[in-house]
């Protein structure tokens, strides 16, 4: 069952779409993904704080209460183990011109079931052509711009799972919808935010969480040879968790245990939601 609600109303069959709404034209607005485990969504004032941030930054009028007032309605026809709720804002309708303020609408809120076999699964890397713009603020805002991403997406269709994104100046950034992590002894790495990668919420608290697994967080550029000598490179965000990389390109990478991480974030979401999501694989 897929659950529609938008501009303060739930909305049965087809949504009516302004055709001067900037969302629609210009990819110009924000949005926010989230896991919801047995009907109780995970992280979710992280991710609405998140959104406000990107929303304020960006010139788009944002209503934490409107927000929150569509999600408690939404939340309450929550029925599967496992789903996926999205929440969009756009700036709506504007004058000609690319610097238009907007009268932003109300936020535009789904909840969809998600397939609980896609949690924690491994994935293979290929490295795109397609690089993240560190100075853009695409690269770490989560707007609807996603061209980038759907472009190194389709490059590597049928060759791995996922693309590798590297930044303009060739280091690590990210993969298309997922921060990446290398692991080597003690030293969990992930690159810097001055890379060209957005500041997920799961990145955050796996490097709050690293010094109790005895792991030492690192936030820094990270050269592409530091994957393929890494003891073990994971993908990781708010849907799929932690996703062990097997492939760089081809070649296999290092196979080091991953298992206290997820066991770790899988404890931090049952404190969250109630439910450890490895229980739904």
């Amino acid at each position: 069952m897929s659950v529609v609600w938008f501009n303060g109303e739930f909305v049965a069959g087809t949504l009516m779409l302004d055709p001067h709404d900037r969302g629609f034209l210009l990819g110009d607005g924000v949005f926010e993904t989230v896991a919801v485990i047995n009907r109780r969504p995970l992280w979710l004032d992280e991710h609405v704080q998140r959104m406000a941030h990107a929303a304020v930054e960006l010139g788009i009028a944002f209503s934490a209460e409107r927000t929150f007032s569509g999600l408690t309605e939404v939340l309450k026809k929550s029925e599967a183990p496992c789903e996926v709720l999205r929440i969009t804002l756009s700036r709506g309708k504007a004058a000609r011109g690319l610097a238009g303020d907007g009268a932003s609408p109300g936020p535009l809120i789904t909840l969809d079931e998600f397939a609980t076999q896609n949690l924690f699964q491994p994935c293979r890397l290929q490295v795109s052509q397609v690089r993240r713009n560190e100075f853009a603020p695409s690269s770490r805002l989560k707007t609807l711009s996603y061209i980038d991403g759907i472009a190194a997406a389709r490059e590597v269709a049928g060759e791995a799972d996922d693309a590798l994104m590297l930044n303009t100046s060739g280091h690590v950034a990210s993969a298309t919808v997922a921060n990446i992590f290398a692991m080597q002894g003690d030293e969990l790495a992930t690159p810097s935010l001055d890379q060209g990668v957005l500041s997920g919420i799961t990145r955050r608290i796996l490097l709050e969480h690293a010094k109790e697994l005895g792991l030492k967080p690192v936030e820094r550029v990270v050269p592409l040879e530091d994957l393929v000598r890494a003891d073990a490179v994971f993908l990781c965000n708010s849907l799929r968790f932690i996703r062990p990389v097997t492939t760089l390109n081809g070649e296999p990478l290092g196979k080091g245990s991953l298992d206290r991480l997820i066991e770790e974030l899988g404890g931090l979401a049952k404190k969250q939601c109630g439910t450890d999501p490895r229980t739904l694989m």
